[in-house]
C-alpha cells in the first residue's frame, strides 16, 4: 500500500510519495521531462527494456481518480519504424474492420443493386442517389409533349370518343406498340418488346437489368436470372440502338404509358452516365432527346371510356388491365397493337350499355352543389 505521507520537494508539488518510494504529481504540475506512456509515443519515443517509472501522475475524471506511471524521455529509445509488409498487414487489417463495420449495418438499394449504409427510413428500397434520379427522370417525362398531333376528336356529352380516336392514330401516324416486363414492380426492365399495329414483332431482346429481381415480379412473368444467363441477355446499353431503330419516328402507343416509359427512361438515363459519361444536367438532356424521338401515346386511358366502369368517387372511368397478353413483352405489345384495332373498329371488350358511365347529368349537379 501506498503511505499517506505528504511533502513537497523542489519547484513541483508531490501530492504524495508511495510505498516504492516514487513521488506523485499532479498531472498538470510535474517535470518537463517525465511523460506518460501516451505522450512518449505521441513524441515518438518508447520505454526502454526494463525501463522503470521515476514517478506517477494523479489524475481526476469525472468523480474518477487514478496513477498513471511517468518515464524519463532522456532514457527512453526511439520508436522502430514499421516496415512496408507491417504497413500493409495494418492497413489491410484496418480495411477489414471498416468493410466488417459497413456490413453491419448496410442495406441493398433497389434500384442499382448495390449496397449503402446510409440511413434508411423503414419504408425506403432505393438509396439517395438513386432516388434523386428517378425523381428527375420522372419530371422529365411529365414534362415532355407526349400527345400526338390528331385530328379533332368527336365528342359524346362532352367526352372524348375512343372509337374515333383510335381510327384517327391508326390512319395519321405510323403506329408500333410497346411493352417491358420489369426486375420489380418500380425495377430495371428484364425485357423489351415493340411490335407494328398489326402484331407483328419488330424488336425483343431479354435485358439483364443489374440489380436484383424480386420473387413477385419472378412469379408474374417467370423471368429470373438463370433465363437471363441462358439467353446471355445484354445489359440495356446493347440493345438501346435496335430499340431507337424500331421506335424513331414512329407512334409508339403503350398500355399504361406511365410507368412503361418511366421505365425506358431510367434505362436511357443509366446508360447516359455509365456508359456515354453524363453528368446531371447533360444526361437529363440525352435522355429527353433519345425520349422525343418518337411521340408516345397511352393506350389504357382511351380503353377505359370505352370499356364503361365508371367510379362514382373519381367520376372517371375506372382504368381496365389490359385484356389481351400473358406478361411477357412481346405477347403484351402484340396484345396492345390487337386491342388498338379493335378498338379503332368498335370490337373491344367493353361493358353492356346499360352498366356503362358516365351517370346522368343530375349526379353532376348534384357534385357541383357540394363541391
Amino acid at each position: 500500500m501506498a503511505t499517506e505521507t505528504e511533502t513537497a520537494r523542489g519547484p513541483h508539488e508531490i501530492v504524495r510519495t508511495r510505498e516504492d518510494g516514487l513521488p506523485v504529481y499532479r498531472l498538470g504540475d510535474r517535470p518537463a521531462h517525465l511523460l506518460t506512456k501516451n505522450e512518449l509515443s505521441k513524441a515518438g519515443l518508447t520505454r526502454a527494456y526494463r525501463q522503470p517509472p521515476l514517478a506517477y501522475a494523479r489524475w481526476y475524471y469525472y468523480k474518477q481518480e487514478g496513477e498513471t506511471p511517468l518515464y524519463d524521455r532522456n532514457a527512453a529509445r526511439p520508436k522502430r519504424a514499421c516496415t512496408p509488409a507491417q504497413l500493409a498487414a495494418l492497413e489491410k487489417g484496418r480495411k477489414a474492420a471498416e468493410r466488417k463495420a459497413f456490413l453491419a449495418r448496410a442495406w441493398k438499394c433497389f434500384d442499382c443493386g448495390e449496397l449503402t449504409d446510409e440511413e434508411r427510413y423503414p419504408q425506403q428500397i432505393e438509396c439517395g442517389p438513386c432516388s434523386i434520379v428517378r425523381h428527375r427522370v420522372s419530371e422529365l417525362v411529365r414534362s415532355l409533349d407526349l400527345a400526338p398531333a390528331l385530328p379533332p376528336r368527336p365528342a359524346s356529352h362532352g367526352l372524348r370518343d375512343p372509337q374515333e380516336w383510335a381510327a384517327a392514330l391508326l390512319d395519321s401516324h405510323q403506329v408500333v406498340t410497346l411493352d417491358t416486363e420489369t426486375s420489380a414492380l418500380h425495377g430495371w426492365a428484364v425485357e423489351v418488346a415493340v411490335c407494328d399495329a398489326d402484331g407483328r414483332t419488330v424488336f425483343e431482346s431479354l435485358v439483364t437489368p443489374g440489380g436484383p429481381i424480386s420473387q413477385q415480379a419472378h412469379s408474374i412473368h417467370g423471368i429470373g436470372n438463370a433465363t437471363l444467363a441462358e439467353a446471355n441477355a445484354p445489359r440495356f446499353s446493347g440493345v438501346i440502338d435496335a430499340l431507337g431503330a424500331a421506335v424513331d419516328g414512329r407512334c409508339v402507343v403503350v398500355y399504361n404509358l406511365s410507368y412503361d416509359l418511366g421505365v425506358i427512361a431510367r434505362e436511357i438515363h443509366r446508360h447516359a452516365r455509365t456508359v456515354v459519361g453524363l453528368e446531371d444536367a447533360e444526361a437529363l438532356a440525352y435522355t429527353g432527346a433519345w425520349l422525343e424521338r418518337a411521340r408516345w401515346v397511352d393506350l389504357m386511358i382511351p380503353y377505359s371510356e370505352w370499356y364503361g366502369e365508371w367510379n362514382s368517387y373519381h367520376h372517371d372511368y375506372r382504368w381496365q388491365s389490359q385484356p389481351y397478353g400473358n406478361h411477357r413483352a412481346a405477347a403484351d405489345a402484340a396484345g396492345a397493337a390487337r386491342l388498338l384495332r379493335e378498338l379503332a373498329a368498335g370490337t373491344a371488350p367493353r361493358l353492356p350499355e346499360n352498366e356503362r358511365g358516365p351517370q346522368a347529368d343530375d349526379e353532376y349537379d348534384d357534385y357541383d352543389a357540394y363541391a
